[in-house]
């Protein structure tokens, strides 16, 4: 189960755990959503790694 603030719990089964775990889907932890947002907005924080994870969820 991982905690989404937005989406709450989400259950992942095995191989999307381990698909998350993989180096690729870890990679976008660093990887920017919003672009150079946060400069202007610090609070604003959002990764390809979060949205991919919310993305699986609503698929």
């Amino acid at each position: 189960m991982i905690r989404d603030p937005v989406h709450g719990a989400i259950q992942v089964d095995e191989l999307e755990w381990l698909l998350i775990k993989s180096r690729p889907v870890q990679r976008l932890r660093g990887i920017k959503q919003l672009g150079l947002v946060d400069a202007v907005y610090p609070g604003a924080i959002h990764t390809r790694f979060e949205h991919s994870l919310g993305t699986m969820h609503m698929a």
